[in-house]
């Protein structure tokens, strides 16, 4: 799923193009490997809701496919039974 560059998404969205879900987007953008902006929104009376960078989405997903590889490159094969 391609990640649009036009718009910032909300937390839930920016879950879905990670794989993952809201709460762990939201903890990503706290630890600052994400980065957005909390927005209120004027039609939801009182709740602010995450806008996410889609520049730092595509970073995000750069490096989960670099650990993923350097993970899978590490991994030892399995001794052969004898």
């Amino acid at each position: 799923m391609r990640v649009p560059s036009d718009r910032w998404l909300t937390a839930q969205e920016t879950a879905t193009h990670l794989d993952t879900t809201s709460a762990e987007v939201c903890r990503l953008l706290s630890i600052g490997r994400l980065s957005g902006t909390k927005q209120k929104d004027p039609r939801r009376g009182g709740i602010a809701q995450w806008l996410v960078d889609p520049k730092s989405i595509s970073a995000e997903k750069k490096r989960r496919s670099s650990q993923r590889s350097r993970l899978l490159l590490r991994k030892k094969p399995a001794p052969k039974p004898r």
